[in-house]
Order: structure tokens, then C-alpha cells, then sequence
């Protein structure tokens, strides 16, 4: 018989396996997927994690609670269109002309610029859009025609649900259509929809994860809520019964579906197993509108949409990633939804834009990988009515308004009659200039008395503003107040 062949000594077992493992490809990581949501007209104080202690929002508290909570996070524009132009290209609007709310049909985003969904998809990504989009329709400016594979939503806005629907309450500074004026579409084909337009579009984003759970997707939910009709149902309406005010009751109510909604979307990427593989980011396009009478807060902002005081441009901000991103972060220097698209393609390892960004990539700063802030200054126009914030300081030029234009004016955000925005500033400017760091609420202005700072922050508008682009249109739509017993005009 012959000998039995000798067993291999386990170095030898061990070397053969690591040869083994050496010859094996390393599994590649997964590109993250991202969801976008955006709120519209959302105040800085409107929510639990940001001091709300009149409106629940568990979810969107969670989703702070899982990542970064940016305690300065500005978008470019006080208004709905212009801040989506410079969220969807990471460059100031003002750069490309779009400087105002758009008006009539010819408006739109321009063709030169790239959006956030192009850059996803140069990665391989599935894009959908679902909700809003206000950045034009025609010419080649649909969602479709810029970037997103699906759409699903309005090019503007519209009620949320029929008025007169059992259990829906309302309010409006201005009498409500029992229609929807505006159509709403699945890709270019105009859809019917009579449940409730929030969680209509909650449904379409869950469905859009259903389907696209297997591959890396780039989502944008862009609501509705809580902008004007102020309408909800009794599904929200019965968790604030105890709020005698009907249009704090409602909007309180509109603020939940959207809570509900942002936990349906993190349900659902946890039930498929990807929410750790899911950078998601919530923000507002604007602060929350002076015109519904209270209805909304800005927290210990003064202002509000429309206007270039903290709380028409700072809102509720935040970033969540799991699998990428330290949770329990509180963020203080100053983040532009400019960062948006370059933290967006950073993560997805796409390539950037030719043209020069505004925006910067926060993941090295949320990470602790870079330090400093991210950006040293950041800048506002609507015409001539301009301004900037460097660290704590923060200027805002803004037009004098006439006696007659005052007189206009007989309730909180009425439009001014007949009026072309001016080019320049006939009755001169009002000069607010603060330190954020002891005077947040900019209720004291120094430009009396710091007038160096004054002069070197002009300095650097005037420097900033060598570099935009002539307005594509120009505004019809403007308002006036007195503040601090100064007449101002506001143009947007």
C-alpha cells in the first residue's frame, strides 16, 4: 500500500487562501442613492427641531437627529423660482438671469445651464422629479428635457385639495378656486387627482424607490407645502383641535403631512434595506410668508419670504446619510443650498459642471475632513436692492419706498398696483447693517457707526455683481412696508 499523501501544513493553508482572496475582485461600493426634499414657503421656526413648540414633527426631527442639522442654511433668492435656479444648478441665479419670479410662458431656466438631475445622471443614476417645478415648460425646459428620466408634478402651484371636500378646512388672503387651475402631469400627459395633493405626491415618490430600489436613483420630492391655499383635511386637522386660530390650525396641519410623508419616504428605504446607502437632504425654498398673518413663524428671524432679512433666506436645513455621515451634528457656519449640487455629485462620483460653481462639497466639512467654513461670503439681488453676509455682518441695501406706494399697501403682502420694478434706487436706499452674533433678530442696524465694515462689504457687492449677468425679465410684482419707521420697497 502506499503511503497516505501528506496533509498541507496550515501555513501553507493559509497562504493558499490568501492567494485565493488576492485573486478575488473586491465587491465595489455602492453609489449612494439621494433624496432631495424641498418644502415651499417652510419657516425657520416652523419645525420641533428648530423650536416649534406649536407644530410635531417626529419625523423630520428623526431625520436631524440621524445627521446634520445646519443651523445657517441660506438659500439664493427670498422667492420660489430664482432659489430653485440656483438649488438646481449650484450657481447664483443672478449669474444666468434669473433674478425674479418667472412671469407669462417664455420664462424659464436656461438651456446653457446644467441641472442637478444632468450631473446624476452622468453618473448613472435613475432621476425622478416629483412635485414642483417652476423653472419653465417650453423651449426644451420640462423636467424631462432637463435631466429627470420621470416626472410627476405641476409647473406651478394650485389648490391641494376641492375646498368644499368633507372635512377640509381653508384659508387664503385671497378667495380660493373650487378647481385646480393648474394641470397636474405624469410625464407630459395631464393626469386627474382629487385626493389631497401632499400625500399624492408622497405616494409617487414611494413608488418611484419601489421601482428603482436596485440601482443607485437620485429623487427630488418638491412640495407643495405649506405655501398658500392654506388647506388640510381632518386626518391633520384632528391632531391640532386645541388651536383656536383657523389658519394656525390649518398650516400647523399642512406642516404634518409633510412630516408624515418625509417618515413614509424613510419607511420605505428602510423597508428595501438601502436607507444607510441614502444621503437625503430637507430644506425650504424660502422663509415662510409675512401675508398669512402669523400663521407661520420664522423663529427668532425677522422677516420672511420676500425679503433679504434672516427670515426670508435662512431655513430649516438638514442633511442625513447613515452610512456616511456622523449623526447627531449640529452645524453652525453658514451653507448655501448652492452646496447642494456639488455635495450631491460628490457623493455619486459625477463629474462637475464646465462652468464655474458657487457651491461648495459639505461632505468634507460635515466629516470633520476640512475645517473653516465653507464659504467666506454669501450674496443676494433682486434689482437694486442687494446683500451679502461675511461671518457675523451682514448688509442688506434695500430702496426707499414713496408715500404713494406706502398707501397701497392696506394688508401685510399686497402687491403693489402698476408697478414695473425700478433699475436703480430714485429715493435712495435704506443701509440695515447687523452682527448676527449679538443682534440675530436685526432689529439694531450700525451702519451709522461701523462704517468701514459698511464700506468693505459694498466693496465686495459691487465686485460680485461685475460678474452677473443682465436680468432675462424683469419684475412686475413688488410690495412695500414700513420698518423701524423707514419705508421699504421690496422687489422679487
Amino acid at each position: 500500500m502506499s503511503a497516505p499523501a501528506a496533509r498541507p501544513a496550515p501555513l501553507c493553508l493559509l497562504l493558499i487562501l490568501a492567494a485565493a482572496l488576492a485573486c478575488t475582485p473586491a465587491p465595489e461600493a455602492r453609489q449612494p442613492n439621494v433624496v432631495f426634499i424641498l418644502a415651499d414657503d417652510l419657516g425657520y421656526g416652523d419645525l420641533g427641531t428648530y423650536g416649534s413648540t406649536i407644530i410635531d414633527t417626529p419625523n423630520i426631527d428623526a431625520l436631524a437627529a440621524s445627521g446634520v442639522r445646519f443651523e445657517a442654511g441660506y438659500v439664493t433668492a427670498a422667492v420660489c423660482s430664482p432659489s430653485r435656479a440656483g438649488l438646481m444648478t449650484g450657481r447664483y441665479p443672478q449669474r444666468h438671469g434669473y433674478e425674479f419670479n418667472g412671469m407669462g410662458r417664455a420664462f424659464g431656466l436656461s438651456l446653457d445651464e446644467a441641472t442637478l438631475a444632468e450631473v446624476m445622471r452622468s453618473a448613472g443614476y435613475a432621476t425622478g422629479a416629483v412635485g414642483k417645478w417652476q423653472l419653465g415648460w417650453e423651449g426644451g425646459m420640462h423636467p424631462l428635457d432637463r435631466g429627470f428620466d420621470e416626472f410627476f408634478g405641476m409647473q406651478s402651484g394650485s389648490i391641494f385639495i376641492e375646498p368644499s371636500a368633507e372635512g377640509v378646512e381653508n384659508w387664503n388672503p385671497a378667495p380660493i378656486s373650487e378647481t385646480r387651475q393648474r394641470p397636474i402631469f405624469r410625464g407630459r400627459e395631464v393626469v386627474e387627482e382629487t385626493e389631497y395633493l401632499t400625500e399624492v405626491l408622497t405616494r409617487e415618490a414611494l413608488d418611484f424607490i419601489d421601482r428603482h430600489q436596485d440601482e443607485p436613483f437620485f429623487l427630488y420630492l418638491a412640495h407643495y407645502t405649506p405655501h398658500v391655499p392654506l388647506q388640510a383635511t381632518a386626518k391633520y386637522l384632528d391632531r391640532y383641535r386645541h388651536i383656536e386660530d383657523p389658519k394656525t390650525r390649518i398650516f400647523a396641519a399642512m406642516v404634518s403631512s409633510l412630516d408624515d410623508g418625509v417618515g413614509e419616504v424613510v419607511a420605505k428605504l428602510r423597508e428595501h434595506g438601502i436607507e444607510d446607502d441614502t444621503l437625503i437632504v430637507f430644506l425650504s425654498d424660502n422663509g415662510c410668508a409675512l401675508y398669512v398673518d402669523g400663521a407661520c413663524t420664522n423663529g427668532p428671524l425677522r422677516g420672511g419670504k420676500r425679503w433679504f432679512f434672516e427670515g426670508g433666506i435662512r431655513v430649516p436645513f438638514l442633511l442625513s446619510w447613515p452610512g456616511g455621515v456622523e449623526a447627531g451634528q449640529v452645524y453652525e457656519p453658514t451653507v448655501s443650498s448652492l452646496d447642494l449640487l456639488p455635495t450631491f455629485a460628490a457623493a455619486a462620483g459625477a463629474p462637475l459642471p464646465e462652468k464655474p460653481l458657487d457651491g461648495v462639497d459639505l461632505l468634507p466639512y460635515v466629516r470633520g475632513e476640512q475645517t473653516g467654513p465653507p464659504h467666506e461670503m454669501l450674496f443676494w439681488r433682486a434689482g437694486p436692492n442687494r446683500a451679502v453676509r461675511r461671518g457675523d455682518w451682514k448688509l442688506w441695501e434695500v430702496n426707499r419706498a414713496t408715500e404713494e406706494r406706502l398707501s397701497q399697501i392696506t394688508r401685510t403682502g399686497d402687491l403693489l398696483r402698476d408697478f414695473d420694478a425700478p433699475r436703480d434706487s430714485p429715493l435712495g436706499q435704506v443701509l440695515r447693517l447687523h452682527d448676527l452674533g449679538i443682534d440675530l433678530g436685526e432689529l439694531h442696524t450700525v451702519a451709522g457707526e461701523e462704517t468701514e465694515v459698511l464700506e468693505e462689504l459694498q466693496r465686495a457687492l459691487d465686485a460680485w455683481e461685475s460678474e452677473l449677468a443682465e436680468p432675462r425679465w424683469w419684475s412686475n410684482r413688488g410690495t412695500a412696508a414700513v420698518v423701524d419707521g423707514e419705508g421699504f420697497q421690496l422687489i422679487f
